[in-house]
């Protein structure tokens, strides 16, 4: 084992245990980068005492990822005493960097009623470490958008379905600390087939079932488009 900190720089990098803990628990990974981050949080100057004897702590305390019983949680608490954390410290450090259990955001997502052949997106904050993600359904796709310091960011897409089509299905979420499930509900419904068009402001529109789009009835108008806000003249097709 390497010798321990003389007691004055020992007193100056104790502040940082903590700050270790957390990102530990996030899931983070615990690079030179990071390191040198969380010393420069307490103060500390980067040099290399400080950098080699904080990665001898994370060495430690990884392992509390895996750590299942009281028995593991003191031997690595009594390693981090070892190296003249005082016991106190110590014990908080291994039961802050543990695993985080899931939570998220949405406890469900229910998309409503939708136009057949309509889609729709949601975004999903997920807490917790190590986070896995999985549906079961075609229907729904799941896209990583951001991910760091315990938070993933996902977004969930919902492809079109038919009139009288429903959806309730999960997506699963899994983590270092159990499981979660996010309900997903949607259905779908045929548009109703008459709105006024809002170009014109004269005639109805009608739904074209055969082409899926919006169709104005006034021949001087003759707007079309996929929803009623998104209707386009043929002469504006054309510029």
């Amino acid at each position: 084992m390497e010798g321990r900190l003389p007691e004055e720089k020992l007193s100056k990098l104790l502040p940082a245990l903590p700050l270790l803990a957390e990102r530990i628990s996030a899931g983070d990974t615990i690079d030179r980068h990071t390191l040198q981050d969380i010393l420069s949080n307490v103060g500390v100057d980067r040099q290399d005492w400080a950098l080699q004897e904080l990665q001898r702590w994370s060495n430690i305390l990884v392992r509390t990822h895996v750590a299942s019983t009281d028995a593991e949680k003191d031997t690595i608490a009594a390693e981090l005493q070892d190296r003249g954390i005082p016991e106190f410290p110590a014990i908080l450090a291994v039961s802050s960097a543990g695993p985080k259990p899931l939570s998220v955001e949405l406890q469900y997502i229910d998309f409503g009623c939708l136009i057949s052949g309509e889609g729709a997106d949601a975004t999903l904050k997920v807490s917790g470490s190590s986070v896995k993600a999985m549906v079961r359904t075609n229907r729904l796709k799941l896209t990583l958008l951001n991910r760091g310091s315990g938070v993933t960011l996902m977004k969930v897409v919902l492809s079109g379905g038919s009139a009288g089509e429903s959806l309730r299905d999960s997506i699963i979420l899994q983590g270092d600390r159990g499981e979660l499930k996010v309900p997903v509900s949607a259905r779908w419904e045929e548009p109703p087939r008459l709105r006024v068009c809002k170009r014109c402001n004269e005639k109805p529109l009608f739904w074209n079932f055969v082409y899926k789009k919006y169709e104005c009835l006034n021949l001087k108008c003759k707007a079309e488009g996929p929803s009623p806000d998104k209707l386009v003249r043929p002469h504006e097709r054309l510029t």
